[in-house]
């Protein structure tokens, strides 16, 4: 497969999950922040820092808001901002970009829908179904991301693409799931409210309710989304499925390695596999995390190296390279 089509569908199907956790995450926050308002419990910008700080949407917003002197709301600046190149609208256009570029390997189906949604958001039908009914304009598009899932597996061949497509879910759904987590580090001592909110974000509620019985504590909820065996947004069954993808396009067996890609996720999934929520507590939750966010960027480091950059290239390209900054950049979003 060529590098550049490699590369394309890889951040297609990256931009598209991004996209669907950034909605999950803003409206389950915004109908908290609802409900804490009518409460008189919450200031809104207080509310808000967590989840822009998670999304690493704090100084772009912070820019902004220097720059008009007035704040923007918060949720609206995350879902529609075109100012910020990783709003949910630019996720959406971005991954209809990789697409076109590879329009060849997609279905008609997977073009159609994604092409649908792009159109949405770029017209002032969004502006007005934000203002006037948020929530309907989040599940649209979280309804798209999961249909694009199941055409994506239904309507194309289980090919070298399909694996990279399946690599940029999955190694963007862990990321999230632990930029996520990290929300509840914000708050000295998070409380049941701020546990369950994040649970919601990951569309992990019931999924934990049914493998944990008791309160949803801090230790707990990180226990689920960092390890949990069943859960397919955790940060265990996340890498889990990247290791078997990297494996079906090298085609070396499961337990050996091939590149640096490979043999950063063994190692990671191995940590994972072999440690406890205390260790995890012991080192410090947001230490752990924030050291866990750079080995899932190095792991997409690797793979860009690996299979994108020629092998040729790899000898005459710096590490500067505009190209190479780009994708990291894009990657720790």
């Amino acid at each position: 497969m060529l590098s550049r089509v490699a590369e394309s569908l890889f951040w297609l199907s990256r931009y598209i999950e991004r996209a669907e956790n950034l909605a999950r995450l803003v409206d389950v926050n915004r109908e908290h922040l609802l409900d804490s308002h009518r409460q008189g419990q919450s200031n809104p910008a207080d509310a808000w820092r967590p989840v822009l700080q998670a999304t690493c949407a704090d100084e772009a917003y912070d820019a902004l808001v220097e720059d008009s002197g007035t704040p923007p709301d918060a949720g609206r600046f995350i879902t529609l901002e075109d100012r910020y190149p990783d709003s949910i609208r630019q996720c959406i256009a971005n991954a209809r970009e990789n697409a076109r570029m590879v329009r060849d390997q997609i279905s008609e189906e997977m073009w159609l829908e994604l092409n649908a949604v792009h159109l949405l958001l770029q017209s002032s039908e969004a502006e007005e179904l934000w203002a006037s009914d948020a929530p309907e304009l989040y599940n649209r598009i979280i309804d798209f991301s999961l249909l694009f899932q199941g055409l994506t597996d239904a309507t194309i061949v289980h090919d070298e693409g399909w694996q990279f497509m399946q690599i940029g879910k999955f190694l963007e759904r862990a990321d999230k799931t632990s930029r996520i987590l990290d929300i509840l580090t914000f708050w000295h001592e998070p409380d049941r409210y701020h546990c369950s909110t994040v649970l919601s974000s990951c569309s992990a509620f019931s999924a934990f309710r049914a493998e944990f019985r008791g309160e949803a504590t801090l230790q707990n909820v990180a226990a689920f989304l960092l390890s949990s065996q069943a859960f397919p947004r955790s940060v265990r069954s996340c890498l889990r499925q990247v290791d078997h993808a990297l494996h079906a396009v090298s085609g070396v067996p499961a337990g050996t390695f091939s590149n640096e890609a490979e043999r950063l996720t063994g190692s990671l999934l191995a940590r994972i596999n072999f440690s406890g929520v205390d260790e995890v507590f012991s080192r410090g939750l947001h230490a752990y995390i924030d050291e866990l966010q750079k080995h899932l960027n190095e792991i997409g480091q690797r793979l860009y190296e690996t299979y994108v950059l020629l092998p040729s290239s790899l000898r005459d390209v710096a590490r500067s390279n505009g190209s190479q900054h780009m994708w990291q950049y894009n990657q720790q979003q």
